[in-house]
C-alpha cells in the first residue's frame, strides 16, 4: 500500500498545488553534480566514470538515509523523503503546462527556450513531432523506474536524462554516446509499453501498422525515439496538410492520448498493487 499512497499523494500535490511545478527545475541537480565533480575529479580521470558514479552515489546515499529513518527514527520520515523525490521526478502537471503554453506560441515550428528541457526536440524546431517521446521522459519512464527501483531509481533516471538535455552540464560526445546507450536500455521496456498503450487507447490498427513499418535509427537510443513518435503520431489520423492553423487541434488530440495512456498505466498499477505485486 506504500506504493499506492506515494503515487496518490504525489499526484494530489502535482495537480492541486501549482507552485510545485515551478520548483522542479534542474538547478539542484546541476549544482550538486558540479560540486561532486570538483570533489572527485582529482581521483578519477575518466569523465564518463564520473557521470556514472554520480547517480550511483545518489542511490547509495538515498538508501542509507531511508534505512536510517526507517529503523532509527520513524517510517513516516522515510515516506516524506520518498514522496518528495517522487514529486520532484514525476512531471505530468508540468508537462501538461508546457503543452498548454505550446498552443499559444505564434509559430510552433520555431519552438521556444521555455521548452528546452521538458519538451526537448532533436532538431530544436519541431516540438510537436517529439511530444510523445517527451511524455515518456517526463512521465512514463520515470513512473516505470519508480515501480521497479523506487524513488531513487526515478531520481537516477532524471539525472542521466539531465546529462543529455541540460545546458549547464557540458558533456563530451564520447561520454554522451555512452550515456545514451545506458538510457536507451532503461527506456527500452517503458517505451514499448507506452507504444502499446497508445495503440490501445487510440487507433490500434494504424499503430500496429506503423509499428511493423517503423524504421530503425543509428542507435538503440534513436530507435526508441523514432518508435514512440511514430506510434504516437499514428495513434490519430494526422491531417494531410500540416498547416499552422490546425496545430492546436493536433496538440489537443495528443494531450488526450497521453492522458488516457497515463490513466491506463495507473489502472494497471492499481491492479498490480491489489494483486500484491507491489507493496
Amino acid at each position: 500500500m506504500i506504493t499506492a499512497l506515494l503515487i496518490f499523494f504525489a499526484l494530489i500535490l502535482e495537480y492541486i498545488y501549482d507552485p510545485v511545478s515551478n520548483m522542479k527545475n534542474t538547478v539542484v541537480i546541476d549544482t550538486t553534480f558540479s560540486r561532486f565533480r570538483n570533489l572527485v575529479k582529482n581521483y578519477i580521470d575518466n569523465k564518463y566514470y564520473i557521470y556514472l558514479l554520480f547517480p550511483i552515489s545518489i542511490i547509495i546515499i538515498y538508501s542509507v538515509i531511508t534505512y536510517i529513518t526507517d529503523n532509527y527514527l520513524h517510517e513516516f520520515f522515510s515516506f516524506i523523503i520518498n514522496l518528495t523525490v517522487l514529486v520532484y521526478c514525476l512531471k505530468p502537471s508540468e508537462f501538461n503546462s508546457k503543452i498548454e503554453d505550446l498552443k499559444i506560441l505564434k509559430n510552433n515550428k520555431e519552438g521556444d527556450q521555455r521548452f528546452d528541457y521538458i519538451l526537448s526536440s532533436q532538431n530544436n524546431k519541431n516540438y510537436i513531432g517529439n511530444i510523445f517521446y517527451n511524455s515518456t521522459r517526463s512521465i512514463f519512464t520515470v513512473f516505470f523506474c519508480f515501480l521497479v527501483l523506487g524513488p531513487s531509481g526515478s531520481l537516477a533516471f532524471i539525472i542521466l536524462d539531465n546529462y543529455i538535455y541540460s545546458k549547464e552540464i557540458k558533456i563530451d560526445q564520447k561520454s554522451k554516446k555512452g550515456l545514451k546507450n545506458i538510457i536507451s536500455i532503461i527506456e527500452y521496456i517503458p517505451i514499448r509499453l507506452c507504444s502499446f498503450a497508445f495503440a490501445v487507447v487510440a487507433n490500434f490498427e494504424l499503430c500496429s501498422r506503423a509499428w511493423k513499418s517503423s524504421k530503425k535509427g543509428k542507435s538503440l537510443y534513436d530507435s526508441n525515439i523514432i518508435l514512440i513518435n511514430t506510434i504516437g503520431i499514428s495513434s490519430y489520423k494526422e491531417p494531410e496538410e500540416d498547416s499552422e492553423g490546425n496545430q492546436e487541434d493536433k496538440i489537443i488530440l495528443i494531450q488526450s492520448i497521453v492522458y488516457r495512456t497515463f490513466l491506463s498505466w495507473l489502472s494497471l498499477t492499481g491492479f498490480l498493487i491489489i494483486s500484491g505485486v507491489f507493496i
